[in-house]
């Protein structure tokens, strides 16, 4: 009966997967809970810093990425103009260019 019990799960597939399913919600939410839960967020710091002068730093540094990102932005865009202003000039000679070799023909 066991034998005909399990060859028929492993033929459905389905209650092997809802099995595994619950063994793995269980595990999980046994290994969540077992993780230190007394600590607080100012044990976490380092000694003789109150978080406000890390936020303040990273906040400093989060600004001045900005600025560099901005200023490599505007460089990108001036040299986008250039190109598009030589590729306008480059197409304006080459109808040019063509006008001169049907006026020959």
């Amino acid at each position: 009966m066991a034998m005909a019990a399990l060859t028929q799960m492993l033929a459905n597939g389905w209650p092997l997967a809802l099995v595994g399913f619950f063994l793995g919600a269980l595990t999980g939410g046994l290994i969540s809970r077992s993780g230190p839960s007394d600590v607080s967020p100012a044990t976490r710091l380092p000694k003789g810093d109150d978080g406000l002068s890390a936020l303040a730093s990273e906040i400093e540094s989060s600004k001045q990425l900005l600025a560099a990102e901005e200023e490599d932005a505007d460089e990108t865009a001036e040299s986008l103009k250039n190109l598009d202003d030589a590729i306008k000039r480059a197409n304006g000679r080459l109808k040019l260019i063509m006008k001169a070799v049907k006026r020959a023909k």
